[in-house]
């Protein structure tokens, strides 16, 4: 046996060994920076009270967020608050709220053609046109909750704080007039009101909620991007 040529085979495998020790030191190192700057962006759900206008409907024409207490904010548009629960900041965050009115819009018009209710609701020029008397005119850019942008949003455990983003109110709107219109179809059937507005949606109800989601995407540090839905 030739132990110059072993000698040299222990040498190159000690070798290889030590090459793969390495490599797999390095893609350790790698996969942990990796998840040091990877954020991780998460919309918490929310309560929004209705708060009843000056119409004739009793349609809610504003919203506030609930707190824990039950007491609602003094914020002036209902939002939805991002944190970001990963380890790193996050950068150039987009939103992009999907949601569609439209079979909606088109069982309230027939329901108010049908019933003789002075209500009118349409889409029009891009956005949630609405009309009742002089007590009610409203239009809202449907359009404008397409593509939210926020700079940055760093860790929770850096702030708490988070990012407050806008409900659409074309949406919001448009449940308010549902939940209205259910209860008083639901009040000529039983001939009693509901005892909860959101209650009275039964499987066989003619009003249908549209449902309604977020799209996130975002990018850490590095700029890969990350994309996720919510709601």
């Amino acid at each position: 046996m030739d132990w110059n040529i072993v000698t040299s085979i222990i040498a190159q495998v000690l070798t290889l060994v030590t090459i793969l020790l390495v490599y797999q030191t390095l893609s350790e190192m790698k996969t942990q920076r990796k998840a040091s700057q990877k954020p991780e962006l998460i919309i918490p759900d929310v309560t929004i009270s209705g708060l009843d206008g000056s119409n004739g409907l009793f349609i809610a024409t504003s919203w506030a967020n609930l707190k824990e207490d039950g007491d609602s904010s003094n914020e002036v548009f209902p939002f939805v608050t991002i944190y970001n629960i990963g380890a790193g900041a996050a950068k150039e965050i987009s939103l992009n709220w999907k949601f569609d009115v439209s079979s909606a819009v088109k069982s309230i018009q027939d329901y108010c053609y049908h019933h003789s209710i002075p209500l009118v609701v349409s889409i029009k020029d891009e956005g949630l046109n609405i009309g009742f008397s002089d007590e009610l005119q409203f239009w809202s850019n449907i359009q404008a909750y397409s593509d939210i942008k926020h700079d940055y949003l760093m860790p929770a455990s850096v702030t708490s704080e988070g990012l407050k983003s806008e409900l659409p109110t074309p949406f919001l709107y448009t449940a308010s007039i549902l939940i209205f219109l259910n209860n008083r179809d639901y009040q000529e059937k039983y001939g009693f009101p509901s005892p909860d507005f959101s209650d009275s949606f039964e499987e066989d109800s003619i009003f249908k909620i549209p449902s309604i989601r977020c799209e996130l995407s975002y990018k850490d540090i590095s700029g890969e991007e990350y994309k996720r839905n919510s709601m």
